[in-house]
């Protein structure tokens, strides 16, 4: 029984503090390579911090704790550390390049609606691309899934998963176009067509992905619908109580899709959570 106990990974609470040291010196560096590029003085930051540094710090930490967390059941070594680093990095380049195009490409002072619709898009996108990096490796033997079961899964469920990706990158950019439509970039007629274009195409997927899913799938994805639903109707129904009666500002018609899209995916996570299915 000893012998068995030594066999086992490390405790949970060792792979939570490997990983988040991993995850500290990974973003550190990422931070620095960041404001190397933006050509700022690291060290003045550190010194005389803003908002935005302290924002950044602030998510640092987070990621940092997010790190642990998810990792706590795995352990550390070559194979899953490689495998964090290239996650990770394509991650961040992913998002700084999405985002570096938007700002880019904004001809008029970006709203806060703007860029949360634009930040919400390029995670998504982000998403996609990990998942079908992820769903492509385990066809390939790049063996960038750890878990043997999710890789399995995975190659089972190659179609499913890729209509399912595609599905979130096309909502992503939806999110993205609408963003650039009220900075100023693209106009109305041309974001509504890119819109209904990209809407089409997600209702298409949606339509395969149904019936490539299995009956726990279609379960799953009743129950993430009535989750949502309660979900809107009390967070949003309840900013949109107190705005109403003047107490917050009201949201704007972009805040609407996006918070409808947050809580769709938090509602997944939570359906997810209650029949266990994110330990896999």
């Amino acid at each position: 029984m000893i012998e068995m106990a030594n066999d086992k990974s490390a405790p949970s609470w060792r792979n939570f503090a490997a990983w988040s040291a991993v995850g500290a010196v990974f973003y550190v560096l990422a931070l620095w390579v960041a404001m190397l590029f933006l050509h700022q003085d690291i060290m003045d930051a550190v010194v005389r911090p803003t908002r935005v540094t302290a924002q950044l710090g602030l998510a640092m930490l987070f990621s940092i704790a997010v790190v642990g967390f998810t990792s706590r059941k795995r352990s550390l070594n070559l194979g899953t550390l490689r495998n964090f680093l290239i996650q990770n990095a394509v991650a961040i380049l992913a998002f700084l390049l999405v985002i570096w195009g938007f700002s880019a490409l904004a001809r008029t002072e970006v709203g806060a609606s703007e860029w949360i619709a634009a930040v919400t898009g390029a995670t998504l996108v982000v998403i996609a691309i990990l998942g079908g990096l992820a769903t492509a490796s385990v066809h390939t033997g790049l063996h960038l899934v750890d878990d043997e079961m999710t890789a399995e899964d995975l190659r089972e469920r190659g179609r499913l998963m890729l209509c399912s990706f595609t599905w979130i990158a096309c909502y992503g950019l939806l999110l993205i176009a609408l963003g650039l439509a009220g900075a100023g970039i693209l106009s109305p007629a041309a974001a509504l067509a890119g819109a209904l274009v990209l809407i089409a195409i997600l209702t298409l997927l949606a339509i395969a992905a149904w019936r490539l899913s299995d009956e726990l799938g279609r379960t799953l994805s009743h129950e993430t619908g009535n989750m949502a639903f309660y979900l809107i109707l009390v967070l949003g129904g309840g900013w949109a109580m107190l705005a109403h009666l003047g107490f917050v500002a009201a949201p704007a018609p972009l805040d609407w899709l996006t918070i409808f899209t947050v809580l769709l995916f938090v509602a997944s996570f939570i359906v997810l959570g209650r029949r266990k299915l994110l330990t896999h």
